[in-house]
């Protein structure tokens, strides 16, 4: 009778080989590693994936407080992978292109500049390398809840400092000033003063406020705005929303029935003189006669005499 023939002492080797490449793959994407989800996965006993960490990974791995296994500190010499995505949504570009997915952002990356496909032509940003100190003790503030005191626009200040916010290339500061919410330019707030021996509370309607707006304009004051937007440039609206809380009606002619909500005119004004004549403000009438009354105003202005 013919004994079966051992296993391959090859076959078990390249086996484990793959098995600590990629625990080492997951480990260096970040978080925390369940040696049972380990187990369930491989198809190995629990006190096997130990004796991988325990043995063979002992100066990579580390036990985390939880008792899952994450890298060693002193081995992450490179920023997980995972920490991508985080980033992404920190810049809030994670929409940015069609496939979000962390190996797409990984196969860009690895693409040297001179062959990849695509090319993104960021937006300007003001420089704020000059307020570099004031943006770091704002942002230590706002996380101690420390009141803070500065001159804005020639006026002395005592705020309570909420948000740092990024719009359009800006930098805000989202703080409370006597019992209401405003929002500073980061970059005209001068002899900054953060007070460390004075805690506040925060408001959570301030939180909830900060994170439904899509904008810096903080009043409780709305506007409800109905415009008409013709065929021609209906696309440049539906693309990708243009206006506060931007909602729109496709009619049969291609033009558009848009509605918006607006804390102050600015928010609007700029948008419909940029798209005109193809933008019409239908409601409320005082905001479409301000229009025409300033292209009056502009035309008197320009007239060659």
């Amino acid at each position: 009778m013919n004994k079966p023939a051992p296993r391959s002492s090859s076959a078990k080797g390249e086996k484990l080989a793959q098995r600590l490449s990629d625990i080492l793959a997951l480990l260096h994407q970040g978080g925390s590693i369940d040696k049972h989800e380990l187990a369930r996965r491989f198809g190995v006993d629990v006190r096997t994936i130990e004796r991988d960490f325990s043995e063979r990974l002992r100066d990579i791995a580390k036990r985390s407080p939880t008792g899952h296994w994450q890298l060693a500190h002193h081995r992450r010499s490179t920023i997980p992978a995972q920490y991508l995505n985080n980033y992404a949504q920190l810049t809030g570009t994670e929409h940015l292109f069609p496939d979000p997915s962390l190996p797409y952002l990984l196969e860009q990356l690895e693409t040297p500049v001179t062959q990849r496909a695509t090319h993104v032509q960021s937006p300007s940003h003001e420089n704020l390398d000059h307020q570099n100190i004031t943006f770091a003790l704002l942002q230590n503030a706002i996380e101690q809840r420390y009141e803070c005191r500065f001159v804005y626009k020639d006026k002395p200040r005592l705020a309570q400092p909420y948000r740092l916010i990024h719009k359009n290339g800006v930098w805000y500061l989202a703080a409370e000033e006597g019992d209401r919410l405003k929002n500073f330019s980061v970059a005209l707030i001068e002899t900054l003063q953060v007070d460390e021996s004075n805690h506040f509370t925060t408001n959570p309607a301030h939180h909830d406020y900060i994170n439904g707006k899509d904008d810096v304009w903080f009043t409780t004051k709305t506007t409800e705005v109905l415009l008409r937007v013709a065929p021609e440039v209906a696309h440049y609206f539906t693309r990708r929303p243009l206006l506060p809380q931007q909602q729109y009606r496709t009619d049969d002619d291609g033009s558009l029935l848009v509605t918006t909500h607006i804390n102050h005119p600015q928010q609007l004004l700029p948008v419909v003189r940029y798209w005109l004549p193809y933008v019409r403000i239908i409601k409320p009438i005082e905001l479409h006669q301000s229009v025409v009354k300033s292209l009056q105003q502009a035309l008197a202005m320009w007239e060659i005499q």
